[in-house]
């Protein structure tokens, strides 16, 4: 579900201090946090109270185990659902199949149970096994292919997760473009790691790090690449994610949101990913009938509450609205056939009128579900449907 988050309850303090701040639409680049160092962290950290936290939002680069970017936030912020980004990497399911662990690159654990809510891009529901079939069609390939996945988790019980505790989702949306990963996640004390302890080493790391953070049973490094910030006293940045209203005008320097929102970008905003630029979303929106295009971000809050809702983006990002088909490729011997389907090394795939049945030999000739018998060995092009089903694109015989 699409929202604009932490707006409204928060405009009167935002816009006090965005104007003082100079984040107004007359001001500079907006400046809500300050560069910090590992060791301003660690006091922040250990000067928390016992039952205390602080919200971190930690970014990594798509490969490795040092951070890009660690920002951490304001104190209001620390009730807000947490969010984990990245791409699943391996997928196990407990032996009664209702629960399960997600394994995010490069080594984040996400566990689910039947309890929670499963989406597509496009926000399409779906079941727990539709779910679990997507994810495993996708790791069968050859090779594999990595889907992105959003987690949620939401209320927040305990209000910050042990350094080597997995994330607990309570909503788990598969996100087709997720680049790297991403956390917004509650840390303490608990979480630091000094260098040279533990995987905090360059042996590890690759580089020599002023520190870690565990999280999610995966030690983040703090190197000298590392952008760590700290958020400024009394500001609350704003975050942003919904349509584009293309009915709205849309220049060099902001759109709008079918929420009745307008985000402004100027030269400071990094526009993220390698997919839609504002230009490319202005030309997209020409088109008749227009399409549904995402916009997500951060940034202040210019004005709010009574009045229209002004963003000044910090950073944006934008995806087409498309639910990606998933494809599959895999060899097998037909197990057991059905008048719709087949099941091959003991997958149920499904047969329509779109079906390609070939025998391979020295001609390669098509043939119909009838012609199939048991113990043959098939190769399987197939896709996933939009109930999570293997449907088949292509089946060969071989001789």
């Amino acid at each position: 579900m699409r929202k604009l988050y932490g707006l409204m309850a928060v405009a009167g303090v935002v816009l006090a201090t965005a104007c003082t701040d100079s984040s107004g639409p007359s001001g500079g680049t907006p400046q809500f946090s300050q560069q910090i160092t590992f060791p301003d962290l660690q006091t922040k950290l250990q000067g928390l109270p016992a039952t205390g936290a602080a919200r971190a939002e930690i970014e990594l680069p798509a490969t490795g185990l040092v951070a890009r970017e660690v920002n951490v936030e304001d104190q209001e912020e620390l009730d807000d659902r947490e969010t984990v980004r990245g791409q699943i990497s391996a997928l196990t399911v407990d032996a009664g199949g209702s629960s399960g662990t997600l394994t995010l690159a490069p080594g984040f654990k996400v566990t689910f149970t039947s309890s929670t809510a499963f989406e597509t891009g496009d926000e399409t529901s779906l079941t727990f096994q539709q779910f679990v079939d997507r994810v495993h069609a996708a790791l069968g390939q050859s090779p594999a292919v990595l889907l992105g996945v959003r987690a949620e988790r939401s209320p927040l019980t305990p209000l910050a997760l042990g350094p080597g505790d997995p994330f607990p989702a309570t909503k788990l949306e598969l996100k087709p473009d997720v680049e790297r990963p991403k956390l917004k996640i509650n840390v303490t004390k608990a979480n630091l790691v000094a260098a040279g302890d533990g995987d905090c080493t360059m042996a590890v790391l690759g580089v020599t790090p002023t520190g870690c953070l565990k999280v999610l049973g995966v030690t983040v490094g703090i190197a000298a690449e590392t952008e760590l910030k700290a958020m400024n006293p009394g500001v609350v940045k704003a975050e942003f994610e919904g349509l584009v209203d293309c009915a709205k005008p849309i220049d060099a320097s902001s759109f709008f949101l079918k929420s009745g929102a307008q985000v402004m970008v100027d030269e400071h905003t990094q526009v993220e990913g390698e997919h839609l630029s504002l230009a490319d979303v202005k030309t997209a929106c020409a088109a008749t009938p227009a399409p549904e295009i995402d916009a997500e971000g951060e940034g202040v809050l210019v004005s709010g509450s009574s009045e229209a809702v002004v963003i000044r983006a910090t950073e944006v990002k934008f995806e087409r609205e498309v639910d990606e088909e998933i494809e599959a490729e895999f060899t097998g011997t037909i197990d057991a056939i059905g008048t719709d389907n087949i099941t091959v090394s003991g997958r149920v795939v499904m047969i329509d009128a779109n079906t390609q049945i070939e025998q391979e030999g020295s001609g390669e000739s098509h043939i119909t579900l009838a012609d199939l018998h048991t113990g043959q060995t098939v190769e399987v092009k197939a896709v996933v449907d939009a109930s999570g089903k293997l449907l088949a694109r292509e089946i060969k015989v071989g001789e």
